[in-house]
């Protein structure tokens, strides 16, 4: 999903400086394109009771009492050894998590940012969107439940993955992206290639 496209951030803070309403029109070009993204994203967030799997052993217990942040069967412990409590799943926070941004990200693994992304800001819904993507269907062996198929029975209750790619496979923003295949990455470089350009014929010069 990611792409490099070299000289955007530079881009960006010549524009900011010099050409400021340039880059009011191309972020609103990009915006446009990937907040309808975002919006169909958070309707792929599944609610605890619905299909595929009624996920309510994450949000409720079996006989329908609402689990606390004290009581939750989740709760695991921290490298501190103090308690962390597994998220609840609330799906409408979870939808609302979703969110676009044109501000730059963290630095990943690899030492790049993203300028103009999609992410979820709840950790279930983070949970949700990629569980069993190194584990696969089969869920993760060796863990506290007394029930060995918990981890299996848990993943395959969020529904499948979508994607090729371990790292870019998802159930909510990744879907939307595989199911995009493509349009909205070429449409926000196509904006930002036509603002570079639109610059470097104009006063200030500018390298892509």
């Amino acid at each position: 999903m990611p792409v490099e496209l070299k000289g955007v951030r530079e881009t960006v803070k010549l524009l900011r400086k010099f050409e400021p309403e340039s880059l009011k029109s191309m972020n609103k070009e990009i915006r446009d394109v990937m907040v309808p993204m975002r919006n169909k994203a958070r309707g792929y967030v599944v609610a605890a009771g619905d299909p595929p799997g009624n996920m309510y052993n994450w949000s409720m217990k079996a006989e329908g009492t609402k689990i606390t942040a004290k009581t939750s069967t989740f709760r695991n412990a921290s490298d501190s050894n103090r308690p962390r409590l597994f998220p609840l799943y609330d799906a409408q926070e979870a939808s609302k998590g979703i969110f676009y941004s044109q501000a730059p990200s963290k630095r990943n693994r690899n030492g790049y940012r993203a300028l103009y992304w999609i992410a979820n800001a709840t950790a279930s819904g983070a949970i949700f969107e990629t569980a069993g993507r190194k584990a696969g269907s089969a869920g993760n062996a060796g863990g506290r439940s007394n029930n060995p198929e918990a981890s299996s029975q848990f993943i395959k209750r969020m529904g499948p993955l979508y994607g090729d790619r371990q790292a870019e496979r998802g159930r909510a923003i990744f879907r939307v992206w595989v199911e995009d295949q493509g349009k909205a990455q070429d449409a926000a470089i196509k904006a930002i290639e036509k603002t570079i350009n639109g610059f470097n014929r104009g006063t200030y010069g500018l390298a892509a």
